[in-house]
């Protein structure tokens, strides 16, 4: 209890510290946040909030297949609410989002919480190679600017060393393959003998689990489709102002990376790593410091609100929806 307490007080001072950090830099004052939200075309910030929905209601029916390859059918509405209750969580306690969820759906589904908790394990994996992706996509297409950004002073390796890290990788393989029973046993031994070796074997049976999801190409499409719509949710707020409806839809991606390193910071809701990395993106697109952090505080603003609104609904949804059995018969 009292290591929970501390590690919330961590992190509430850690988003305390950003958030001031962020606004100092900028010189950002409350005048210019309400300025900020008075001057938004609101039918735009409208527009994105339905975006967002729909990115969780993608993500919501994604779990699902996850959870039917385990023999499991909660029904979209357990799911979604369980999603949003999840993000909730986030914006109260940081980490609590994964926790929160599974609790929901074994509460409202009867869907054991060790085993919802194995497929979110799952999805997280799937989110982080989505975010490399859209991360590689961002620098094949904003190279100059972002390797200026993130890495001002770094420069290509040359020709040698590129060709020395090629070849010290194919035979790393080489010898992983060539040992590859060695290893196996010694996995095995590591997995069943220690409580750390048998938390790994969990989140390896978590990742293997994707190979009895039915209709893999769907699953597929379902998750470029949500990084779609969180692409599309960014660069509709950014049309929902003047200084920023023409930036272009390359700055926009960049927006998204950054947004998402922001949010992925063990603080709720990204709060303030959020708002500084945004407003540091907007300002190498010629955005000034103070209005890039106003902006910044404006998309994490209506996220918070949006999340805040229909995830407490979904809880009270979930007080009054009657339990069932997820588990699929077997005839």
């Amino acid at each position: 209890m009292i290591k929970s307490i501390i590690k919330y007080l961590i992190s509430t001072l850690l988003a305390v510290g950003l958030l001031y950090w962020a606004f100092s830099k900028s010189d950002l004052k409350w005048v210019d946040i309400y300025l900020t939200f008075q001057n938004a075309n609101y039918k735009w910030v409208a527009l994105a909030i339905l975006i967002s929905l729909f990115s969780h209601y993608l993500r919501a029916i994604r779990w699902e297949q996850l959870l039917d390859a385990i023999d499991y059918q909660p029904k979209t509405l357990r799911t979604f609410s369980a999603v949003m209750i999840g993000y909730f969580a986030n914006f109260i306690v940081p980490r609590m989002g994964e926790v929160s969820r599974c609790g929901s759906l074994q509460k409202t589904a009867e869907i054991p919480f060790e085993k919802s908790f194995g497929t979110v394990i799952t999805e997280r994996i799937i989110d982080l190679l989505g975010l490399i992706a859209i991360v590689g996509l961002n620098f094949l297409i904003e190279w100059e600017p972002l390797t200026q950004l993130v890495f001002p002073n770094w420069h290509l390796p040359n020709q040698q060393f590129l060709i020395g890290i090629l070849i010290g990788g194919v035979l790393g393989i080489f010898i992983l393959f060539k040992n590859k029973k060695k290893l196996l046993n010694t996995w095995g031994n590591f997995s069943n003998q220690s409580k750390i070796g048998q938390l790994m074997a969990g989140w390896v049976a978590g990742i293997a689990s994707i190979r009895f999801v039915k209709n893999p190409i769907r699953f597929i499409l379902i998750t470029i489709g949500i990084w779609i719509a969180y692409f599309a949710n960014t660069y509709t707020l950014l049309l929902a102002f003047p200084i920023t409806e023409n930036i272009g839809l390359a700055a926009g991606l960049t927006v998204l990376v950054m947004g998402t390193f922001g949010m992925a910071t063990p603080t709720q809701g990204g709060i303030g790593a959020y708002h500084t990395l945004v407003a540091s993106a907007l300002l190498f697109y010629q955005i000034p410091l103070k209005e890039g952090a106003a902006l910044a505080t404006f998309f994490h603003g209506t996220q918070m609100i949006s999340i805040l609104f229909f995830g407490g609904l979904s809880f009270i949804l979930t007080l009054f929806l009657p339990k069932i059995n997820a588990k699929k018969s077997i005839n």
